[in-house]
C-alpha cells in the first residue's frame, strides 16, 4: 500500500500493513522500559469508575493517588487507559493521576457523534465535571491524544494548569511543512511527500473494512485481518494487558470508535475543522504562558520512504508547538520511537514532575 507523510504519521498510531506490524513488534520487543508489575497490570484490565457524561452515556475513569492537582492522561489513536500503565502509577505517588477511555474505547460507551477532536475535548470536560475533579487540571496526551489535550488547553485556558505533549500529532502539517521541506530537500521532494496519489483515503478505507468485518462478527485474534486492525502488542506492558486488549479490540464497538476517530482526526482532510485549527493555533502564543513540555521521539522510521525528511518536519513542528507558550520546553527523548510511554516511560514521568515543580506542587 502506498503511503504519504500523513499516512506514515497515521501508521504510527495504528498498524495497517503487515510489514509495519512486524517492524513495530520487533521495535517494541527491544524496548529498554521496565516490565510492568503484575499487581499493577491487574488494575488496568478492569473497569473502575463509570460516569454519565450526558444522555445516559457513560465514560470510564481510573484515578490513583491523592493531591489537590489532578493529572489527566489521554492516549493516542487505537489506545486507551492501559497504555499509560507504566506512567500513571509513578505520577500517583506525588499527586492524583487519572486516565480515561474515549468514547467507544476501553470501557467507555460509544457515542452517536463523530469523534472529532472538538467532541473529544467536550467529552473530557463533561467527564471531569461529572467526576467532581477540581480545576484547573494538568493534561498529558500522546499522539492524537496530544493534539486533543493541546486543543483543550487552547480552547479552555482557565481550566488547564500545565501540559505535557508526548510526540503529539500536529495540525495543518502540509501547509506548515511546505517552506521547510522545500528549502531543505527541494520542491520535488515536498510534492512526493504530500502527493494526492498517496493520500489518506486508503488508510481511512482500511479502518472501514475493519469496522465492516467486526460488525458481522468479532474479529479472530489469530487472523491477519485482526493484526492489521489493531495496534501491535507492547511487551513491556505484560501478557495480562496484551490478552485483555485482544478481547476489546476484536469487538465492533472498538473498531467503529477507532474508525470514527481516524475519519475525524486532525490528519484527515476536513476544511471546516482545518479552518478552526488555523484560527485557534495561528495566533502567537496560542497557549499563553502555560507550563508546557513537548517530547519527541528520536529513532527515525526506517519503514518510511522519507525517514530523514519526516524527522526534520516532526521536530520543527514540535518546536513550533513548544513556542506557542512562553514557558514551553522541547525535549527529544533518546532511543525512542513513537510510543515513548512504552519505550521510555521515565522520560514522561520526569517531564510531568518538572511541570509539577513549575506549578509548585510538593514532591
Amino acid at each position: 500500500m502506498k503511503t504519504t507523510m500523513i499516512f506514515r504519521k497515521a501508521a504510527l498510531f495504528s498498524t495497517v500493513v503487515s510489514l509495519l506490524l512486524v517492524c513495530t513488534v520487533v521495535q517494541a520487543e527491544t524496548s529498554t522500559a521496565p516490565a510492568l508489575a503484575p499487581d499493577i497490570a491487574r488494575d488496568f484490565v478492569r473497569a473502575h469508575t463509570l460516569l454519565d457524561v450526558g444522555g445516559g452515556r457513560k465514560m470510564h475513569l481510573y484515578c490513583r493517588g491523592e493531591g489537590a492537582l489532578t493529572v489527566m492522561f489521554d492516549a493516542g489513536l487505537s489506545d486507551w487507559s492501559s497504555i499509560w500503565a507504566l506512567v500513571q502509577p509513578r505520577i500517583a505517588s506525588r499527586t492524583r493521576a487519572c486516565t480515561y477511555d474515549r468514547a467507544g474505547m476501553g470501557y467507555s460507551d460509544p457515542s452517536n457523534r463523530p469523534s472529532t477532536p472538538f467532541n473529544i475535548v467536550e467529552d473530557l470536560r463533561h467527564l471531569i465535571k461529572a467526576a467532581g475533579i477540581p480545576g484547573p487540571v494538568f493534561l498529558v496526551g500522546h499522539s492524537l491524544g496530544g493534539f486533543n489535550m493541546k486543543l483543550f488547553a487552547a480552547s479552555y485556558p482557565a481550566e488547564v494548569a500545565g501540559l505535557v505533549l508526548v510526540d503529539p500529532t500536529e495540525e495543518l502539517e502540509e501547509a506548515r511543512a511546505r517552506q521547510l521541506v522545500t528549502a531543505k530537500f527541494g520542491a520535488a521532494t515536498f510534492k512526493k511527500m504530500y502527493s494526492e496519489e498517496n493520500g489518506v483515503s486508503a488508510w481511512l478505507a482500511h479502518f472501514q473494512q475493519c469496522t465492516d468485518a467486526a460488525r458481522k462478527q468479532d474479529l479472530d485474534p489469530l487472523s491477519d485481518l485482526y493484526k492489521q486492525c489493531t495496534d501491535p502488542v507492547h511487551p513491556p506492558l505484560g501478557s495480562l494487558i496484551a490478552q485483555h486488549r485482544a478481547t476489546v479490540q476484536v469487538r465492533y464497538a472498538y473498531q467503529a470508535a477507532q474508525a470514527s476517530e481516524a475519519r475525524n482526526c486532525v490528519i484527515a482532510p476536513n476544511p471546516d475543522l482545518d479552518a478552526q485549527y488555523a484560527r485557534i493555533f495561528g495566533k502567537k502564543n496560542a497557549l499563553g504562558n502555560l507550563p508546557l513540555i513537548v517530547l519527541s521521539h528520536s529513532i527515525k522510521d526506517k519503514t518510511s520512504p522519507f525517514p530523514d525528511e519526516d524527522q526534520v518536519v516532526l521536530l520543527a513542528l514540535h518546536e513550533q508547538t513548544t513556542a506557542s507558550s512562553t514557558r514551553g520546553r522541547h525535549r527529544v527523548v533518546p532511543d525512542t520511537r513513537h510510543n515513548i510511554e512504552v519505550d521510555d516511560p521515565q522520560s514522561i514521568v520526569l517531564a510531568i514532575n518538572d511541570v509539577l515543580d513549575m506549578l509548585g506542587v510538593a514532591p
